[in-house]
């Protein structure tokens, strides 16, 4: 499988933000979320349902996050559910 380029990821992101983006974290995210989501068709639609979470769902992910050791502000979990449709549009393609 080919992954995406920095390039095109960045272009992608600073587009949907409507600001410079350039984060090797995000990318790194973006390579994760792409190889979760060709493990199995489960493992796509548990990411796929990122996608489509209310307000009250993004404040349990991110606590749930915490408790992981990862602390995301809001701008932050808005970001990786940017990652997260990228990376899925991509493994559909």
């Amino acid at each position: 499988m080919k992954r995406p380029t920095k390039k095109a990821f960045y272009e992608h992101m600073s587009n949907k933000l409507d600001r410079k983006y350039k984060s090797n974290d995000g990318y790194m995210d973006l390579l994760d979320v792409i190889h979760d989501a060709n493990e199995s068709e489960s493992a796509f639609m548990s990411l796929a349902e990122l996608t489509v979470m209310t307000k009250s769902d993004k404040l349990l992910f991110r606590y749930t996050q915490a408790c992981k050791g990862r602390e995301l502000t809001p701008i932050q979990v808005d970001e990786y559910l940017l990652i997260v449709e990228y990376g899925l549009e991509y493994v559909q393609s």
